[in-house]
Order: structure tokens, then C-alpha cells, then sequence
């Protein structure tokens, strides 16, 4: 029963991607490109290490696809920023990833997901000054399917349980950053003034 919640949840927050993706399209939705990029790159970190360790690895599977997909997008429309907080993002990430090889796979779910949790600095800075550009509804779509992985995993251990609850972590500071857009007007809605 537990794989097939975790597959669910791969599979809810894989489907979180589309609205999110035809959003970008249509100039609907704005999004962090160092974000979704250091996100995919994580993520696909995260799902090789889940999978050699035997773990849940549906979520970090389906936001590797998504991720990848949107920071691709992302590129393309020419929606890309950079700043010092993208700076020093990357650094921490490049940090995390030096941990994981160091201290070698036993490490690399945790700090990968740390990485994954500090690679959403960009979104969630862009969500607290724009909170109107980022659709409320999609993260906490995203945050259910997060919960969802997180309740599945088959025991509390690292391999289970940790990057869920990053994810769960992550998904709901953007979410409650986005829902402030009845406190907070659009002065300036181009991205890249920051």
C-alpha cells in the first residue's frame, strides 16, 4: 500500500506541472529559472540516491521530470534572473553537493535535500516581493502531494521520510509567501526588477 501511495503522490505532483508549464506559456505565471534549474539538478541527484538506497523516490522522480521541464521553459522565454541571492544559493547548493560526494551516498539523500530546500531561496524571495506572479493553488497542490509522500514512505528513516519532508517544508513557505497577494499590490510585475 505504501508504494502505491508513493506513486500517487508522484504522480499528483507530476500533474502540478502542467497548469504551471501552459501559466509560463501564457505569461500567466512568473517563476525563478536558478531556482527550477538548481531544482532539477537536485532532484535528479535525489532520485538516483533514493533509488540505489532502496527509498521512496516517486516524488523526487516527478519533480526532476517537472523541474527540468519548467527550468527549460523558463530559459527559453527568456524569463531568467540572477542576483546575489542567486549567488549565494548556488554556492550553498555547490556546498551541499561537495558534503554528499565527501561523505558519500548515506549522505546524499540529506544533503541533497538540504541543497533542494536552499535552491527555493530564489522562488521563495520572488514569492514574498510578487506573491501575485505565483499560483497559490499549484503549490499547495504541490504541498499535498508532499504530505501524501511524506505519510507513505514504509518506515521513519532517511531513505523514507526526508526528502518528502524537505519537499513539505518548501512547498509551504511558497505557498503561504503567495497568499499574501491580498496584502500586497503589483507595482511592477517584469521580472528582473528587482
Amino acid at each position: 500500500m505504501d508504494h502505491v501511495l508513493q506513486q500517487i503522490a508522484g504522480v499528483i505532483g507530476m500533474s502540478c506541472y502542467v497548469p504551471l508549464i501552459i501559466g509560463i506559456v501564457r505569461n500567466k505565471i512568473e517563476q525563478s529559472f536558478v531556482a527550477f534549474m538548481l531544482w532539477a539538478m537536485l532532484d535528479i541527484i535525489a532520485t538516483i540516491t533514493t533509488i540505489i538506497a532502496g527509498g521512496n523516490y516517486w516524488l523526487p522522480l516527478s519533480n526532476a521530470i517537472g523541474a527540468s521541464t519548467v527550468a527549460i521553459l523558463l530559459a527559453t522565454k527568456k524569463q531568467v534572473a540572477w542576483s546575489w541571492v542567486e549567488t549565494i544559493t548556488a554556492i550553498l547548493v555547490v556546498v551541499c553537493l561537495i558534503l554528499w560526494y565527501v561523505l558519500g551516498e548515506g549522505a546524499g539523500i540529506v544533503s541533497s535535500s538540504i541543497a533542494v530546500v536552499i535552491a527555493s531561496i530564489p522562488q521563495m524571495v520572488d514569492t514574498y516581493k510578487k506573491p501575485w506572479a505565483t499560483p497559490t493553488i499549484i503549490y499547495l497542490v504541490f504541498l499535498s502531494a508532499n504530505i501524501l509522500s511524506l505519510v507513505a514512505g514504509k518506515s521513519w528513516n532517511i531513505e523514507e521520510r526526508f526528502y518528502p519532508a524537505c519537499a513539505v517544508f518548501l512547498c509551504l513557505v511558497i505557498a503561504a509567501f503567495s497568499m499574501r497577494r491580498t496584502s500586497v499590490t503589483p507595482i511592477d510585475t517584469n521580472r528582473g526588477a528587482n
